[in-house]
């Protein structure tokens, strides 16, 4: 089959376009923002709550990142964060095989890395599970509707945002940003974790292999100011459509 060269100019024009998002070139910083190391700060605090609440488990302090681990500039106003730093996430299972009881006749969408395309929303999956699977195996807990998944294994760096309540396989993360107003963070990590969890320079995960916990954890990433991050996504969004039809 002959590939049409226009698809890898698109391609190469939306990567360009995320790359100059992640450095902080694509829209002009703003002085007047409030830095990333005061929401650095917040997040911290609000970590330490939930953590206080039961709320999400204590873990161990991530290292530090040091001026030779960063791999490029960004602006004075951002920081270098790790993703455990900023997130919570959770993984998923697979139901028993070959026991119907957990299959047959289910009603509840269970998202495989097959299911994540293109569009950065998910409606629908190839399988389903039980309400009696939901129990054994995912406690009854759903992820709700807005949750941010992404693939760590095989396939490093799918992401979707559930636009239907739904579970997932082990090879899928749930991403939950410690502050997310008005969703703004996680439409920002949707655009930056297919670049983060596949760059060598930012991770020592090769493309194709598997990430696990601690390599997720310890993801780096640049954080901008949150009315950065909002300018910068709507941006990405708007110039990244453009060559969506090419």
């Amino acid at each position: 089959m002959k590939t049409n060269s226009l698809d890898f100019d698109a391609q190469a024009l939306r990567e360009k376009i995320l790359d100059l998002a992640m450095r902080g070139k694509l829209v002009p910083q703003d002085p007047n923002d409030e830095p990333a190391s005061v929401l650095l700060e917040k997040i911290k605090a609000e970590k330490a709550e939930l953590i206080k609440e039961k709320k999400i488990k204590k873990t161990k302090p991530l290292p530090p990142i040091t001026d030779d681990e960063k791999p490029f500039d960004i602006p004075d106003s951002w920081e270098w964060v790790r993703l455990g730093e900023i997130i919570n996430f959770s993984l998923g299972k697979t139901p028993r095989r070959g026991d119907s009881k957990y299959w047959e006749k289910g009603s509840i969408p269970w998202v495989s890395i097959s299911d994540i395309g293109e569009e950065k929303y998910l409606e629908s999956t190839k399988e389903k599970i039980t309400s009696t699977a939901l129990k054994d195996s995912f406690n009854n807990q759903v992820e709700p509707v807005g949750t941010l998944l992404m693939s760590f294994k095989l396939s490093i760096g799918k992401v979707t945002i559930l636009k239907v309540p739904a579970v997932h396989n082990e090879a899928i993360i749930s991403v939950y940003p410690i502050i997310n107003n008005k969703n703004i963070t996680r439409d920002y990590l949707y655009y930056l974790l297919p670049i983060i969890s596949n760059s060598g320079y930012l991770t020592p995960a090769i493309k194709g292999k598997t990430l696990n916990k601690k390599l997720i954890n310890q993801l780096k990433v640049p954080l901008p100011p949150l009315s950065e991050q909002s300018r910068n996504i709507y941006t990405t969004i708007r110039k990244t459509s453009d060559f969506a039809e090419v």
